[in-house]
């Protein structure tokens, strides 16, 4: 299942990704450098390095093919909402980013889900 996340080549990280101590922004830039187009998704609609970040996916000038949460399970729910209306089907959750209720939605959207590793060890 891994590999089938790998050869997604569009991502949305979701979290504090402005925030230069937080995880979201140290993935955002762990999967720029691998060479994947990544949007920032920010609710705090911050900039990050003069560059826009996004407060939802329906902001994005295009559809991701997967998405990283990287946001605490509860404000995560929303994005997941999201996501199944735009027909996003991929979803990965960063340790700390899932929760039993969060994940059972985004398996009930009919999405594949990975949860329990971290992309910047399995990529």
């Amino acid at each position: 299942m891994i590999e089938v996340f790998k050869e997604k080549k569009i991502w949305a990280v979701i979290g504090s990704v402005s925030n230069k101590d937080k995880f979201a922004n140290k993935i955002y830039n762990f999967m720029k450098n691998k060479g994947y187009k990544v949007y920032p998704v920010d609710p705090s609609g911050k900039e990050l390095d003069g560059e826009k970040t996004f407060a939802s996916l329906r902001d994005l000038p295009e559809k991701p093919d997967a998405i990283d949460m990287v946001i605490n399970p509860v404000r995560g729910e929303k994005y997941i909402d999201e996501a199944a209306e735009l027909g996003i089907k991929y979803v990965w959750f960063q340790p700390g980013a899932e929760s039993f209720e969060v994940v059972e939605k985004a398996k009930n959207y009919g999405m594949e889900v990975m949860y329990g590793k971290c992309v910047m060890v399995e990529f």
